[in-house]
């Protein structure tokens, strides 16, 4: 019933528990398609698959421009044109996705040439998703900064639903392939966006003055961070998309299993993120680092909870859900899980750059792990296959969590002991359960306090 309470209220701290509730959903959703496709294409299959899909979501990501960190920014600043900021977000976007979809019909063909002609051009065409796919990171930036919480997780989550459900009526039909399962990932996030979308321009009105200076605040704000999303972006495919080129698909299909087990730890790190930026750009620079500091370290005591508990578990569920076929992925597994959760610290610290208008700080360090990622990748791979990829994002991940802190320290003048979880975080824990009733604004100033 607590819990229960907890996730109804309208405050920063019940905003972050329905986040991480629909995290949680999504992880198990994606569990059982994953285990899906695993099981009915094997090794190969997923790997196969997993390259064909990659594009849309990647590409998109590769252009944002630093549009959704530019939007929840500068729609959470009093006197925001937010309907403007929306509309001009949109022209901007379709003009990116375009762009990006025709740069990506020039290299993909050669980057896949180890595939099959038939799978080389699924993923061309799957490359006409891209605007539709930045569309979509551009509502949920909206959405955040509208604090429409509820909404923003569903339609994160229905799509999962709607692909697991397909792929159901595959395995029951007797036609899981390559082809099919990778339509049933790509198809259903299309008539959601566009409905959002559509939903959005209802409160806003397309015909908005003042596009062209709100696309200027965008651009002015986004291209310093720009660096952040795109360095960020790569350092998450940056793997996958070198042991596409580096190894078998058989291979990247067990490297790709072991990688979606570790990334259980992102439901804590993206649920403390969605809500902390918001909150935090409302406040003022000294209490935005506060409050920083103290979600790190909460966060940071459950996600180490955790990583105990996943290294213990997740190893022989890995054989009991997907198979002997894939053991390989266990030790490659123990070692992504740590490196997921050193890569989450580091980006829950850098929320506190990003919400005093210092993004560039952020994107120094995303640019650094970008930069180590490939050089480690590329010495340690071929030597030691996918454990050597592995290996190569846990050192990376290390050294740029020892920088954020050098940086904080010396930059903010804190102490060590500013890191470490405190006696003062539980008494705020606790009085954050208790509560039940507080309001929005009273809740943030208790947290930044």
């Amino acid at each position: 019933m607590a819990l229960f309470n907890v996730l109804k209220r309208k405050d920063s701290f019940g905003y972050m528990a329905q986040i991480f509730a629909s995290n949680v959903f999504i992880l198990v959703l994606n569990m059982l398609t994953g285990i899906i496709v695993a099981r009915y294409l094997g090794p190969e299959g997923r790997g196969e698959q997993a390259a064909m899909i990659m594009w849309p979501q990647l590409l998109s990501y590769v252009v944002t421009l630093g549009l959704p960190s530019s939007i929840v920014y500068y729609m959470k600043q009093k006197g925001s044109q937010q309907g403007s900021l929306y509309v001009a977000s949109l022209w901007m976007c379709f003009t990116l996705g375009i762009f990006s979809m025709i740069g990506g019909l020039f290299f993909l063909p050669e980057w896949m040439k180890g595939y099959s002609p038939g799978k080389v051009e699924f993923a061309c065409w799957a490359l006409i998703l891209i605007p539709f796919s930045l569309l979509g990171v551009i509502n949920n930036a909206v959405l955040q900064a509208r604090e429409e919480y509820r909404l923003y997780n569903r339609i994160r989550y229905l799509p999962n639903i709607i692909t697991l459900v397909l792929l159901g009526l595959m395995v029951v039909s007797g036609q899981v392939n390559s082809f099919y399962s990778s339509a049933a990932y790509l198809a259903p996030t299309l008539p959601i966006t566009l409905w959002t979308m559509i939903r959005l321009l209802r409160i806003y009105s397309i015909k908005q003055k003042d596009i062209i200076a709100s696309s200027k605040q965008l651009v002015q704000y986004g291209i310093r961070s720009y660096g952040t999303d795109l360095a960020g972006t790569l350092s998450y495919y940056i793997d996958q998309v070198l042991v596409v080129g580096l190894l078998s698909p058989a291979s990247l299909g067990i490297y790709l299993v072991a990688l979606s087990l570790a990334k259980m730890l992102d439901v804590i790190q993206s649920s403390v993120v969605s809500v902390l930026f918001p909150q935090a750009s409302g406040l003022q620079r000294e209490e935005a680092i506060r409050l920083t500091l103290k979600v790190y370290r909460i966060s940071m005591v459950i996600t180490l909870v955790f990583v105990a508990a996943v290294i213990l578990l997740a190893p022989y569920a890995l054989l009991i859900l997907y198979g002997h076929s894939y053991e390989g992925a266990i030790p490659v597994f123990r070692v992504l899980v740590l490196s997921t959760a050193v890569a989450s610290a580091t980006w829950t610290l850098s929320q506190g750059y990003m919400a005093t208008d210092k993004p560039g700080r952020a994107t120094l360090l995303k640019v650094l792990s970008l930069f180590m990622n490939a050089l480690f990748i590329n010495i340690f791979t071929p030597h030691m296959g996918i454990i050597g990829a592995a290996y190569s994002l846990l050192l990376s991940a290390f050294i740029n969590f020892l920088l954020i802190l050098f940086l904080y320290s010396y930059e903010m003048k804190l102490k060590w002991s500013s890191f470490f979880y405190n006696k003062e975080d539980w008494i705020w824990m606790k009085e954050m359960l208790r509560n039940r009733g507080r309001r929005h604004k009273e809740s943030s100033e208790a947290i930044s306090g």
